[in-house]
């Protein structure tokens, strides 16, 4: 069976490509075919042998129409034959006329004679051969393509003509950070377009023109899922299926969602970039779209630290042998899942979760909660979570004030909390799509969550990337020992990670530089070092502006590296990825973030600081083993993550991983 991409039309294709597609889906398994959902010229590219290439354009001719314009009666009026009318060769533009490439007219309604009278009244002069399939048995269509086969296409020519076909499955250079050279003696030699591969093109293709008007409200929302490794591009097919689909339904309201800014920056830089004239998109984070819609936004906001320091002052005198960072995190958690009782608490399933609570410490747990939310309301603050609570409320009281949008995209989805995903579905459109592109094995689905216990049936609507392109084989091996390394400290801590196997290795391409471990006898001296590098790295290799990423483990010295850099470099050659209200430079060298905001963020190069101080937080004595192991499994996800942020060059300051 043909290889087919989509592998279905979309439900508003014309009568006639429908009958196209089934035919084409018979052929054998050396025929890759394209369908391009919204085009104007030929409907398919057919690829046979991987070197041998058809253009297709389906012409809806009826037999009574082509009877016509062929009769004497219809010549005796002196009108000449409308060529529009029984098939347009001039479709096919200059697409292949470069190329040897066989273009065709394809007649599924009329039959073969008549076929054959309007090839010899057209083809010789139009360079198009035409093609009636009326009478034509599938067994028998492969036979005449490979028939009318031109001579082989070379790779550049493929990919010539597939740009020229689809250019919106062509990977944007801005997305294409391991194609990136680190040499500045490569760095004006013009690189071939890359492209989607055909699991990433399917998954971005697939199912994405919204169906009609009256069927909207027999269907409340579709719902499909992405999931893979590191790398492995499920944000750039959450991005190609938006752009997509901004195309086919054009008016449609389109809103792309993230758990952070860092992220959203990101998408939105490559959306806008690429999104098609007029389009009704829109790529926000979580809590830029709450802010435009809640009355009232806090005045004051409280990072996750005030957090624990508050709690540590209202557990002063309680005992209960719980840190102020467990607490804190276990509040956090019990909000977004929107727990509002002690007795839903008592009756909660915490079996994903590391350290056991029996009754007595749930108790003294929600009574804390209880404290902390009184002392929010007397204060006149707010936190996150109290923030996506009061969203998620609204969503109920007044869902028709969000429902606007017809696609909802979230990247990075497995940070969204269950909370979370109470205004997204209020937002949508019947008949609207969600689309989610997740890592299973980070936020909160690593506290084995399902999506169902959400509120997202993915059942049967699910997809799994397997091939890690980001990183270089290098990068991806030190990743993968580092989380063998932490496996034999700590038995659990990578237990449900995925990292590449020996097959994914071997299937990158490039080998690539061996990370760098650099030792530093300080956090000072770590960040004085990583100044240096960068400055060197701007002054050898002025191509890499804003392919440099400098992670750091420890939030709250991001402001400090911030400072370093824009003193060293110049204000407008950093940018502090986790300040968005600060003025941001158009065109910064590097970029700053904490490795808590990094999940989806990529670059040629990256600098990780900050992981001593990871490490040096699992020692602390008042540790029980079960909270040892859940922050170790925490840190090694975070670490894996950190490292396979970067694309081609890999540099960790740390004294304890050397």
């Amino acid at each position: 069976m043909a290889i087919l991409i989509p592998p279905k039309p979309h439900a508003a294709a014309p009568a006639p490509v429908m009958r196209m597609f089934r035919l084409l889906k018979k052929l054998g398994d050396d025929f890759t075919v394209r369908h391009l959902l919204d085009a104007d010229g030929p409907q398919f590219l057919i690829v046979w042998r991987d070197r041998h290439a058809f253009l297709l354009h389906v012409a809806a001719t009826s037999q009574e129409l082509a009877d016509r314009a062929l009769s004497p009666s219809f010549f005796s009026d002196a009108e000449a034959v409308d060529l529009d009318e029984i098939g347009r060769p001039e479709v096919f533009g200059g697409l292949a006329s470069d190329l040897p490439v066989r273009r065709l007219v394809v007649f599924p309604n009329v039959d073969n004679s008549t076929v054959d009278q309007i090839e010899r009244l057209r083809s010789e002069d139009s360079g198009v051969s035409f093609l009636g399939l009326k009478q034509t048995p599938p067994e028998r269509f492969a036979s005449h393509l490979e028939a009318l086969a031109e001579p082989p296409l070379s790779e550049s020519m493929l990919l010539t003509l597939r740009e020229r076909f689809d250019a919106g499955s062509r990977i944007h250079d801005s997305a294409a950070v391991r194609r990136i050279p680190l040499s500045s003696r490569l760095a004006d030699e013009p690189l071939p377009p890359a492209f989607l591969d055909l699991d990433q093109e399917t998954l971005a293709k697939l199912d994405i023109a919204l169906p009609h008007a009256d069927l909207r409200l027999a269907e409340r929302f579709d719902t499909r899922l992405v999931t893979g490794p590191a790398g492995c591009g499920k944000s750039l097919v959450l991005l190609h299926r938006a752009l997509f689909a901004a195309r086919l339904n054009r008016g449609a309201r389109l809103l792309l969602l993230t758990h952070n800014r860092p992220i959203n920056a990101e998408l939105r830089r490559r959306a806008v970039a690429t999104a098609p004239e007029g389009s009704r998109m829109q790529a926000l984070s979580f809590f830029a779209w709450a802010r435009k819609h809640l009355p009232d936004w806090p005045q004051r906001i409280l990072p996750a630290a005030v957090t624990r320091e508050r709690l540590a002052a209202l557990m002063d005198g309680v005992s209960t042998n719980l840190t102020p960072a467990f607490v804190a995190e276990e509040i956090g958690y019990l909000r977004d899942l929107g727990i509002g009782s002690l007795d839903e608490y008592l009756a909660l399933d915490r079996s994903g979760r590391l350290m056991a609570l029996t009754g007595p410490r749930r108790e003294a747990v929600w009574s804390l909660l209880e404290k902390y939310r009184a002392d929010l309301a007397r204060r006149g603050e707010s936190d996150w979570h109290e923030v996506a609570l009061r969203f998620r409320d609204f969503a109920r009281e007044h869902p028709e004030r969000l429902r606007a949008q017809d696609f909802i995209f979230i990247d990075e989805a497995q940070f969204f909390a269950k909370v979370w995903f109470e205004p997204v579905l209020a937002a949508l459109n019947p008949g609207g799509q969600l689309f989610l592109a997740a890592d299973p094995t980070q936020g909160f689905l690593k506290r084995r969550d399902s999506w169902l216990a959400a509120g997202i049936d993915v059942r049967g609507r699910a997809s799994r990337l397997r091939t890690p392109y980001r990183s270089t084989r290098a990068i991806l091996g030190f990743a993968r020992d580092l989380l063998a390394r932490r496996a034999a400290l700590h038995p659990d801590a990578a237990s449900d990670l995925d990292p590449p196997t020996d097959a994914d290795l071997a299937a990158v391409p490039e080998e690539g530089e061996a990370p760098v471990i650099l030792s530093a006898a300080s956090p000072h001296d770590a960040l004085a070092r990583v100044v240096r590098e960068i400055h060197d790295l701007r002054e050898t290799s002025p191509h890499l502006a804003g392919s440099v990423l400098v992670l750091h483990a420890d939030s709250f010295a991001t402001g400090g590296l911030v400072n370093a850099l824009r003193a060293k470099l110049g204000p407008d050659a950093v940018a502090d990825l986790n300040h968005s209200r600060d003025p941001q430079p158009v065109a910064p060298f590097c970029q700053v973030s904490t490795c808590m905001a990094a999940t989806g963020l990529e670059a040629a190069v990256v600098f990780l600081l900050g992981v001593d101080i990871l490490l040096e937080k699992e020692g602390d004595p008042r540790l029980d083993e079960a909270a040892r192991a859940e922050l170790a499994a925490d840190h090694t996800r975070l670490l894996y993550m950190a490292c396979t942020r970067a694309a081609r060059r890999l540099v960790v300051f740390s004294s304890r991983l050397s």
